[in-house]
């Protein structure tokens, strides 16, 4: 009884297999990050979204032309600016440099040379460094400075892991039987807070990113 339900899943893998396909490649873009956190009193606080970059490597595996599953290496920014109305001298802009492994399920339609494509899955990120610069007041010498600086992590208060869903949509444009070149846009939305909740006052910080990429695909 077995073998013949071994037989019988081997017979229905054996036409996935025929098409089968490797691919990797490489993507560059931009990213368009927002940062949420809860104000509590600092009303006059505002925390606009700030463009970025992102670039890495892909690696595909075509079970059928319209099935796929899919992993990325990117270097991904997470930036964003905060600055308050009432004292318009403080203006800080962060850079967020995050290291990502989003892995998802790639759902293709269309003819052989121009397709679409959606995905959906998971990432894990690792955040690898952040920069601050702008502009600072100081209440005692009552002067504004200017300030450019790399930020140390606090292990005590920093949560530099990241987790969440991300999703995408694209198209894809067969250039010969080896090459393809592809338009994508994808959102990752990360459920771990950036901050540890280390004091009896909750703070969560979370970052929601849109990416908008091109990228370059060699099929084997």
């Amino acid at each position: 009884m077995r073998s013949k339900i071994i037989m019988v899943f081997v017979a229905l893998l054996l036409p996935l297999a025929a098409q089968a396909q490797w691919r990797v490649g490489v993507t560059g873009g931009a990213t368009y990050n927002t940062f949420s956190m809860d104000r509590q009193y600092m009303d006059d606080f505002r925390i606009d979204g700030r463009w970025g970059a992102t670039a890495g490597v892909s690696c595909q595996y075509d079970f059928t032309d319209w099935l796929a599953v899919r992993a990325d290496l990117n270097w991904t920014q997470k930036n964003f600016r905060k600055h308050r109305i009432l004292h318009n001298q403080i203006d800080f802009k962060y850079r967020n440099d995050y290291l990502q492994l989003p892995v998802t399920a790639v759902f293709s339609f269309g003819g052989g040379t121009l397709r679409g494509f959606c995905k959906l899955g998971v990432y894990g990120g690792y955040w690898l460094a952040s920069h601050r610069e702008g502009t600072d007041y100081n209440n005692f010498a009552d002067y504004t400075f200017d300030l450019s600086e790399q930020l140390k992590f606090n292990p005590e208060v920093d949560q530099r892991w990241d987790f969440g869903p991300v999703g995408g949509l694209g198209v894809q444009y067969r250039i010969s039987a080896r090459w393809a070149v592809q338009a994508e846009a994808c959102y990752y939305y990360s459920v771990v807070s950036t901050t540890r909740q280390y004091m009896r006052v909750s703070d969560y910080r979370y970052n929601s990113t849109a990416a908008i990429q091109l990228g370059v695909q060699y099929i084997f």
